[in-house]
């Protein structure tokens, strides 16, 4: 058998923020049948417990309950990258497994031989600033052993000798009870640190430590120049303060997030072969029973499969879990606020979508939808109403109200109260789904009547063939 190939495992891998010192377990979300739009209920799922002297996986148990936090400190997520071998043999076809000791000592090879490599920064006062001098980046490897391998970023506009904690990798110990070939990255505490024209400025509550040196960089007291074609959409999206001007100008703040590669090498038969995977480190989940209505994953999703679905992908369930979706995420938000009610005497008290339209264009400030119509009450009713609809087969309504990728910029009323409502996307105008979320929900509205969601999922159509598709 030889290996041809090695692949990283997931190719993405994102984690989230807790300066705990154990890290969280694994869970389910599962929604109630009988319930759809109830909160999902969370359920101890098998975890990974690695002793942290030697680095090794001792079990996979499920925990009896779920904390995410322990001694006040929130319990970051530290997800696991597996090395996986594309093998060959005569007489049958390449076939992806893992990467095993069992693997490697067919090959005469041993943990040892598997060299990782890891390189991530943070990038974000780079992305404003446009001054190369202010890329935080850390590295760590190549390395072949067990131990915890700190991942500091350095930056040239910071104080001499003072570095931002990004987290730790590690490449655990393979056993022979669990023999896989696995890193796992462990994202930083989550904490603010600071700017400062002086090597020991006044404290700040918010500020851990003061690592940036604004007489070298301009971090502190920056501000977007809105004519530049670098400014994201909306702008102004840090911590600051509005100066004489009207400027936004940044308090000089920075995170602990990050984002970047981890490589795996080995050598055999004399051939070197790698592979690499990406991480990331984001904000905890302090809404884990919710999931929003668009994710990443959607987007890869439409990457991979395209803008449409096949015949075969049309299933009642998915539909009904983007409606779901879209209830958690209104369930989260103060619709009131966001609609542009007046909230206790108070107009335009924040920054919503309406405000945003305002001052973008000059168009009519007033809510997007009557201002009775955003109570939480009658919101779970509608989208009870499109779920038993979507069931029942008579909800053609509903794909008429979606808002498709090309209608962000409508501003007419008809426009804006498009679903999803209240909510922008990246590029600072209306949400909408992906062009693969319309087409799912669309495709599945259309049905004549549903009788069967059958053992998949898939939704079973009592229309005549050629009525269906």
């Amino acid at each position: 058998m030889a290996i041809k190939e090695l692949r990283i495992l997931p190719p993405l891998a994102i984690g989230r923020l807790g300066a705990a010192a154990r890290p969280m377990d694994n869970y389910e979300a599962l929604a109630d049948p009988r319930r759809p739009l109830a909160p999902r209920q969370l359920r101890p799922a098998p975890t990974f417990e690695v002793d942290p002297d030697s680095g090794a996986i001792t079990s996979y148990e499920a925990p009896p309950e779920l904390r995410f936090t322990e001694n006040g400190d929130v319990r970051p997520v530290a997800p696991f990258l597996e090395v996986w071998a594309l093998t060959s043999e005569p007489g049958r076809e390449d076939v992806l497994e893992p990467l095993t000791l069992d693997l490697l000592a067919r090959h005469g090879l041993g943990p040892e031989d598997v060299h990782w490599t890891v390189h991530v920064g943070n990038h974000k006062i780079h992305r404003r600033t446009g001054d190369e001098n202010d890329r935080i980046d850390a590295q760590a490897g190549p390395f072949h052993d067990h131990e915890m391998h700190p991942l500091n970023g350095t930056c040239p506009n910071f104080w001499e000798g003072r570095e931002l904690p990004l987290g730790h990798v590690r490449y655990l110990r393979p056993t022979p009870e669990f023999p896989g070939i696995r890193l796992r990255f462990t994202p930083a505490a989550g904490r603010v640190y600071g700017s400062g024209k002086e090597e020991q400025p006044t404290p700040d509550p918010n500020v851990t430590a003061f690592l940036y040196d604004a007489n070298r960089g301009t971090w502190l007291g920056y501000h977007d120049d809105t004519s530049s074609p670098r400014v994201t959409n909306p702008s102004q999206i840090y911590a600051g303060s509005s100066d004489q001007d009207g400027n936004w100008v940044s308090k000089g703040y920075l995170d602990d997030e990050c984002d970047g590669l981890v490589r795996s090498e080995l050598t055999v038969d004399g051939t070197l072969l790698s592979a690499y995977g990406r991480i990331g480190a984001g904000p905890p989940a302090y809404a884990p029973d919710s999931f929003p209505v668009r994710a990443v994953a959607d987007e890869l999703e439409q990457a991979m499969f395209g803008p449409t679905v096949t015949a075969d992908e049309v299933s009642l369930a998915a539909a009904e879990e983007v409606v779901r979706r879209a209830f958690d995420t209104v369930r989260l938000m103060n619709t009131a606020v966001l609609n542009g009610n007046t909230v206790n005497g108070q107009v335009r008290g924040a920054s919503t979508m309406v405000a945003q339209d305002t001052n973008d264009t000059g168009r009519l400030y007033e809510p997007i939808m009557a201002p009775s119509l955003v109570d939480r009450t009658a919101l779970l009713n509608l989208h009870q109403q499109v779920l038993t609809g979507l069931r029942s087969g008579t909800a053609p309504w509903f794909a008429d109200v979606l808002r498709d990728f090309d209608e962000v910029g409508d501003l007419s009323d008809k426009g804006r109260r498009k679903m999803p409502a209240l909510m922008r996307g990246a590029d600072g105008r209306s949400l909408a789904l992906t062009r693969r979320q319309v087409d799912l929900i669309r495709k599945v509205a259309q049905r004549a009547i549903f009788t069967d969601n059958g053992p998949d999922g898939a939704a079973t159509s009592t229309a005549a063939p050629e009525e269906q598709g």
